[in-house]
């Protein structure tokens, strides 16, 4: 017998084998249905609380709309009344004791050693003196900038009853220097324009004048002028 007639044998008997065993397993599959118990048909005696089961509704919920409100207008602010002079924080002042004025009877002009000025009309030392409430902040020149130059001006202003300056002159210069400009040298020029930006400053300054019995009068007092501090 040749070997292929061997192989054609053995595919032969595979197959019958094959369909052998699916026909046992049907035939067990049909008897287990067929032979299987069937079961109680008793209803067991079972009492069912229907109590705790939640019976959820849920309605139809419509949408609505808000319609925002206007906030109500706010309330009138109260009138605050203002004075039309501010007084500036810079440049610093410092208003010194008013300088006695000497009732010589005719008006006389100020000399440059820095003598007092007799008013006509006026007393040694008013019962009030001039206070300023317009104060015009000196022009600081490019050259002083530049360099640095911190200094402080003296200039002594004569104010008329009507508060306004009417003369205006140096009286004093300082050079500020050290930490916080606490050291101060007195030197008779400081340049740069300093002098001038200091007296222009002074004579815009406006003044409560001075009273005396209740009357106003002319005054002389000194103020402070500072470039750089």
């Amino acid at each position: 017998m040749s070997r292929f007639e061997l192989i054609e044998q053995e595919r032969e008997a595979y197959g019958v084998r094959i369909s052998a065993t699916l026909v046992l397993s049907l035939l067990l599959l049909i008897a287990a249905f067929r032979f299987w118990p069937a079961p109680n048909g008793d209803v067991p005696d079972i009492v069912y609380d229907a109590r705790a089961q939640e019976l959820i509704q849920v309605e139809d919920i419509q949408q609505t709309q808000q319609q925002a409100r206007r906030p109500p207008p706010p309330r009138p602010l109260t009138p605050v009344i203002v004075p039309d002079d501010v007084v500036l924080d810079e440049p610093e002042i410092e208003l010194t004791e008013n300088l006695p004025i000497n009732d010589l009877g005719d008006d006389n002009v100020a000399e440059e050693d820095g003598a007092d000025v007799p008013v006509s009309g006026g007393s040694a030392r008013p019962d009030s003196g001039p206070r300023a409430f317009r104060i015009v902040e000196p022009e600081y020149p490019r050259e002083a900038q530049r360099r640095k130059v911190r200094a402080e001006v003296v200039v002594e202003v004569k104010v008329d009853r009507r508060g306004r300056v009417e003369s205006a002159r140096i009286v004093d210069r300082f050079l500020l220097k050290g930490r916080d400009n606490r050291e101060r040298e007195q030197v008779a020029l400081l340049g740069y324009g300093l002098e001038d930006a200091a007296i222009d400053a002074a004579q815009q300054w406006q003044f409560r004048p001075a009273r005396e019995s209740g009357q106003t009068v002319a005054a002389l007092t000194l103020v402070t002028i500072s470039f750089g501090a």
